[in-house]
């Protein structure tokens, strides 16, 4: 890693909150008397501490954050997220520890903060600017620039009052998008604008990550933080639960989510994840033949394979050929591909990085990914059919019980998600002690990677969706193409050319 742009040690933040009005206008009497009579200064602060109590918004925060990285700051209502980036950006002094930042910061906080609502947009660009570091002939140079990026017309003239939310955050986000800050701090705002502007700045932020500059950033928008990030944090009541792979953090908001908040709910999680983290993967950078060295070290021999029934060992090696037979790198992922053919004889079809929660109420004992033959396979062509299943069995009486499925890259982005209730397609009800089979049938139209299937057993009480069971990440599978077609999603487009069709005379 490189040099931290950001570093914060022991952080943290109290508010004093007194104990009812009258607390409080003892307090204000007390701080008085400490001027007026300096004899009795002692006495009043012992008494002016029984005033109050302190409110603890952030404890004891130390992270180091490094020029080109994007970090997303996750956490429930209350959990200290935007007191966090106010404090690393400089708009509130923490009442313990220490932030540095090496760059210039831009920061989107509260909306329209720093914007004077008295002057024009025009007014305000350039006050903005000139606080973020640009002089005057910088601003001007760049103004037409950050008016086209706002798009807000002839309200650049107007006084900002005037100015929607909507208008508001276009102008702030087009100032710092324009002051080659070496930081930018986002607190939630790129909700507020509409698709096209989201959009915008969404190629905004890809270009000054592109530019090896520095992202932090606070969104309930879990799919962008797993988009734009190599590491989340997340924050709860104050203190800093984990840091680490976006998808990790986002499994682990949402188990805490789901227990109300509770450090204990995810305490072995985290501690299997810190315990996990010290296996490192291969080095991308490591040479062809050094990276086979590795795959079959860590690949053990597994004589379970050689009983497999020929008819089946020559369709899966049939299978690997048409996969390879076009790969730059044939011989590395053939090696590859000959480990996962020997993970697959073991009974097990685990991804090895599983994260499950719930389990009181109802249980998913059983899943895995199978073939249109029906044999449990962790790999497959694009396009082939897929079925995946999950047994389950229910610990209570639920009337309409919600069977999910969802697959994610590797990176935690969710590619697909169904469930029983969202495509109106019931199972019926369950009865206690009773067991369920679902079966998620479909072809596996996406482009090769590496894809985890995760699984969700749920079910309504009135308006609150009450978990049952979930077990993220539970299966990887391997998707492998039959062309050189690129992108996610493998649409199998029929192409076809032709000489232009002669248009048909108009006789009118």
């Amino acid at each position: 890693m490189t040099e931290p742009v950001i570093k914060v040690r022991g952080v943290g933040k109290a508010y004093r909150i007194c104990h009812s009005p009258a607390a409080r206008l003892k307090a204000i009497g007390l701080q008085a008397a400490k001027h007026l009579v300096p004899p009795l200064r002692e006495r009043c602060t012992a008494a002016q501490e029984q005033c109050y109590r302190n409110f603890h918004a952030l404890s004891d925060i130390s992270l180091d954050i490094s020029r080109g990285e994007a970090v997303g700051i996750i956490g429930r209502n209350g959990s200290g997220k935007s007191t966090l980036l106010q404090i690393i950006a400089g708009t509130l002094t923490p009442t313990s520890g220490t932030v540095e930042i090496f760059g210039r910061v831009a920061a989107l906080l509260e909306l329209g903060s720093g914007f004077n609502s008295e002057f024009t947009g025009r007014e305000n660009v350039f006050i903005n600017a000139s606080i973020l570091g640009l002089d005057e002939d910088q601003v001007k140079e760049r103004f037409p620039s950050i008016a086209a990026f706002a798009d807000i017309g002839d309200f650049m003239d107007e006084p900002v009052k005037i100015y929607s939310n909507g208008m508001v955050l276009r102008l702030a986000f087009a100032v710092c998008a324009h002051v080659d800050a070496d930081v930018l701090i986002i607190d939630e705002a790129l909700a507020v604008g509409d698709a096209q502007f989201q959009l915008k700045c969404a190629r905004a932020i890809d270009r000054f990550l592109g530019e090896n500059r520095t992202l932090l950033f606070v969104s309930h928008d879990a799919s962008m933080v797993k988009r734009l990030c190599k590491r989340a944090i997340l924050l709860n009541q104050g203190h800093q639960l984990y840091m680490g792979a976006p998808n990790d953090v986002v499994n682990l908001y949402s188990k805490l989510t789901a227990a109300g908040g509770s450090h204990e709910s995810i305490a072995s999680d985290i501690a299997a994840l810190r315990r996990n983290s010290d296996t490192q993967p291969p080095d991308p950078s490591m040479g062809s033949e050094a990276a086979v060295a590795r795959a079959k070290a860590a690949a053990p021999s597994n004589p379970e394979l050689d009983s497999v029934d020929s008819a089946e060992l020559r369709y899966r090696l049939k299978a690997l050929e048409v996969a390879l037979a076009s790969h730059p790198r044939r011989t590395e992922v053939e090696e590859k591909m000959r480990a996962l053919l020997s993970e697959e004889g073991r009974p097990g079809q685990g991804s090895g990085h599983e994260f499950s929660y719930g389990g009181e109420l109802g249980r998913i004992h059983e899943i895995g990914a199978q073939d249109a033959d029906g044999q449990p396979r962790t790999w497959f062509q694009t396009g082939e059919p897929i079925v995946v299943r999950m047994l389950v069995e229910s610990f209570g009486d639920y009337p309409d019980p919600i069977f999910a499925l969802t697959i994610k890259s590797t990176t935690g982005v969710e590619i697909y998600g169904t469930n029983t209730f969202a495509s109106n397609q019931p199972g019926g009800p369950m009865a206690k002690g009773e067991r369920r089979e679902a079966l998620f049938r479909f072809n596996l139209d996406l482009m090769p990677g590496h894809y985890f299937l995760s699984f969700g057993f749920t079910h309504y009480m009135g308006d609150e969706l009450v978990i049952l069971h979930r077990r993220y990440d539970a299966i990887k599978i391997e998707v492998h193409g039959r062309d050189r077609t690129f992108g996610i999603a493998n649409l199998h487009a029929v192409i076809e050319t032709r000489a232009p069709v002669a248009p048909v005379p108009n006789h009118s």
